[in-house]
């Protein structure tokens, strides 16, 4: 299997900086991402004057290079047992590193890692990940929000949440405390499924059905993930608005999204965004500190 994907980012309408980041293995050598597996990676910070930029900076470097420095080469059989211990050991050192740099900063992760045809999804907070498989849009994640504990007390309908005052309010961060509960999910892959990981200040935006007809009706990740940015914005874009999107294919150069999509891939006219297996596929990640001594 080929993994084509593409991550945007985006500050909004509101914002005046932009709290989330991401990382896509473009930096990752192709020997370790064939036998390691191919890790994607979000986070949305907050807690304001700049302690969320630096959470979420902090949260996908740590995230990338600790899950590496732990995780052994991966066979064809059962990778998901490792993968799982090396990414919670992974998010459990970010949760302290978050704590240690930003002293009251917090940010939600999601992250993922393809290998072979296995996908094992994990996520603090309220960012998610979502699948795309047959035209059906699955939620991957658990969102660690109020609301969504409300929902599955039965206290509130999953519409009322969609509107709940308190919808953005987390019981779940790093950087928040020295427990964290991370939400696992993992899944064999099929060819041409669709991965999207997202911020809130996407998923909040574009409802599940539009967010099913781009990501079907694109002509590649790069495309869904800026038509998805710009809908976001269009319903006002009060938050920052981020986009990884992973194209699971059996063709070593970008398809289109869907197979029924006829249009030409713009990106396969230019040979620098195409894919193989000695020089993975990419698009440029977003802005994000790297010195985890930024205060």
């Amino acid at each position: 299997m080929y993994f084509h994907y593409a991550g945007l980012t985006n500050t909004g309408l509101i914002r005046d900086h932009n709290e989330d980041a991401y990382k896509v293995p473009e930096a990752t050598d192709a020997d370790t991402l064939l036998t390691k597996g191919y890790l994607y990676i979000l986070a949305d910070g907050m807690g304001g004057h700049k302690k969320g930029e630096v959470a979420s900076a902090v949260t996908i470097d740590t995230v990338n290079e600790q899950y590496y420095a732990v995780i052994e080469p991966l066979t064809e059989d059962t990778p998901e047992e490792a993968i799982i211990e090396a990414l919670t050991q992974a998010i459990q050192k970010a949760n302290f590193d978050v704590m240690d740099v930003t002293e009251g900063g917090g940010t939600t992760v999601v992250a993922a890692v393809l290998f072979g045809d296995s996908l094992v999804a994990m996520n603090v907070g309220d960012s998610r990940a979502y699948l795309l498989r047959n035209n059906e849009l699955s939620l991957l994640t658990r969102d660690h929000s109020l609301v969504s504990r409300l929902v599955e007390m039965g206290k509130i309908t999953e519409e009322e949440a969609l509107t709940h005052p308190r919808r953005n309010v987390l019981y779940q961060a790093l950087g928040q405390g020295t427990e964290v509960e991370i939400h696992t999910f993992n899944q064999k892959l099929q060819v041409n499924d669709v991965i999207i990981l997202c911020s809130d200040g996407l998923w909040g935006e574009v409802g599940e059905s539009e967010l099913k007809e781009i990501l079907y009706n694109a002509p590649s990740p790069r495309t869904a993930a800026q038509q998805l940015i710009d809908m976001a914005n269009a319903s006002g874009g009060p938050d920052n608005i981020t986009a990884i999107i992973i194209q699971v294919s059996d063709q070593d150069t970008p398809a289109p999204v869907s197979s029924a999509q006829q249009n030409k891939n713009l990106d396969d006219t230019n040979p620098s965004l195409k894919i193989n297996r000695k020089k993975p596929h990419t698009l440029p990640e977003g802005k994000y500190h790297t010195d985890k001594n930024l205060q």
